[in-house]
């Protein structure tokens, strides 16, 4: 539990001010005379003493044995912000292993193999968390699971397997930028200095967090949208369903879009819009599942997974409508 002291601010000289440290926390840290710590003021006006500070730059290094999910601890040590993943084996690292490491690099960004052995595989990321501009990558995650809605969406309604299957592809893009952005969220909780160069406060990364994992939930329901092309290919679909698809869509993608613009820009009206659209939803929902009323089972199941699926995609903008 967190301990508050209150100490008096001194003034020495004529424009020297002297604040002093607790000796406890000190010693604890192991900090003698001379070391260097830095200072870091937030936006509130309040500071930090960061005791950790280096002039530079440190690569935070995790190891990892391998084992039935080595895989997975690859992943979660790139969330938790490490620059440098060791992977050994005391018996050798099998082929089937080494092609393992190698998929599970393809939805990392900026992580690569840079050093090999029979028994050890050293990955390091390259991409410094300062480096991505955070705002704009949400942005950009949430533009392709927007556009992955709208073509699953046409490729339910043409019929188009090719789009559909394009439409999946694109979900690794989606989960790519979520780890990266997690990762980046993630390191600026812990290092201040990191937040403080990205232009964010702990309340943000916490709102981003969630926000980001709306966005990617989004994208998974897209691809559950685009997988119900094949199941529709041999059927005619009756134009008053697609038009209640089509409605339910526009509503959907209206409700998210204005959901993003309220978190980026601050704006609580352009929220409360969104949220004030669920009536709306609900009952081109209700129309959407009247329609089906009567329509044969090939038709109907199928359907009504893409509605359920759009109307879970307009929750996902409530949600983050909630957050701005």
């Amino acid at each position: 539990m967190s301990k508050i002291e209150v100490r008096k601010l001194q003034k020495t000289g004529g424009s020297t001010y002297l604040l002093s440290l607790p000796k406890n926390w000190i010693k604890r840290l192991g900090l003698k005379q001379g070391d260097l710590v830095a200072i870091i003021e937030r936006g509130d006006g309040s500071l930090i003493v960061d005791p950790r500070y280096s002039e530079k730059e440190e690569l935070k290094t995790a190891i990892i044995d391998v084992g039935e999910n080595f895989t997975r601890e690859i992943t979660a040590n790139f969330l938790y912000g490490y620059d440098i993943i060791r992977i050994r084996s005391k018996t050798g690292i099998t082929p089937d292993q080494r092609e393992a490491i190698k998929r599970s690099l393809q939805q990392l960004v900026g992580v690569e193999i840079v050093e090999e052995s029979a028994k050890e595989i050293t990955l390091q990321c390259l991409l410094s968390p300062s480096a991505v501009p955070l705002r704009r990558t949400i942005k950009r995650t949430y533009l392709i699971a927007a556009k992955m809605q709208d073509d699953a969406v046409a490729a339910v309604k043409d019929k188009d397997l090719s789009l559909a299957e394009n439409v999946v592809v694109r979900d690794e893009d989606v989960d790519r930028l979520y780890f990266l952005i997690v990762r980046q969220l993630r390191s600026a909780i812990v290092d201040p200095r990191l937040a403080e160069k990205i232009g964010v406060t702990p309340i943000e990364c916490l709102d981003y967090r969630v926000a980001v994992k709306s966005i990617e939930t989004m994208a998974d329901y897209a691809v559950k949208i685009a997988e119900q092309t094949r199941l529709l290919l041999d059927v005619d679909i009756p134009e008053s369903v697609l038009d209640s698809i089509t409605r339910i869509n526009r509503i959907a993608h209206e409700m998210h879009s204005n959901a993003i613009e309220a978190l980026v820009r601050k704006d609580s009206v352009l929220a409360a819009k969104t949220i004030n659209m669920k009536p709306k939803r609900d009952q081109a929902v209700e129309e959407a599942y009247k329609t089906l009323v009567g329509q044969p089972v090939k038709i109907s199941l199928p359907v009504s997974t893409v509605v359920d699926m759009l109307d879970r995609i307009s929750e996902c903008g409530v949600d983050i409508a909630d957050l701005a």
